[in-house]
């Protein structure tokens, strides 16, 4: 009944979704997995790998030596830059210390639209300043005094 469904078919398959699922659950691992799995597929086809043990040690090799090759590699071009200090929709808008701001100490908070953040700033500013909100990295803003 499903004569079609052959183990070439099955990996590729199983290899397109893993590829594609890369975009749904990032991390930059799931597509060395999906790209061994093509391997493993076309290593069937062409008649290296007729038995499944065969197969499931080229996946898992080709898998993790791909993985601990070219997961640092791949990562520049699939991971973002959200740890790096940028300019945010939150900039040039202005708002409120609610706990004061001690250069080098992450423990000033503005508020903000109604809800508190963490806060950052190049000088001391004390609590109830207004401040003016330059930048964003991760969830802490980056202020400075309103002039």
């Amino acid at each position: 009944m499903f004569e079609w469904l052959t183990p070439e078919l099955i990996w590729f398959c199983g290899g397109i979704i893993l590829v594609f699922m890369e975009f749904v659950i990032p991390g930059v691992i799931l597509v060395f997995f999906g790209v061994g799995a093509i391997l493993t597929s076309a290593l069937t086809w062409i008649g290296i790998l007729p038995g499944v043990t065969e197969q499931l040690i080229v996946f898992g090799v080709s898998s993790l030596t791909l993985l601990f090759a070219l997961r640092k590699y791949a990562s520049k071009f699939f991971k973002g830059d959200s740890t790096e200090e940028k300019e945010s929709e939150y900039s040039g808008k202005i708002a409120v210390v609610t706990q004061s701001i001690i250069p080098g100490s992450l423990k000033g908070k503005v508020s903000f639209e109604g809800t508190d953040w963490k806060a950052v700033s190049q000088v001391k500013i004390p609590e109830g300043t207004s401040v003016l909100i330059t930048g964003k990295n991760n969830i802490t803003l980056m202020v400075k005094p309103v002039n």
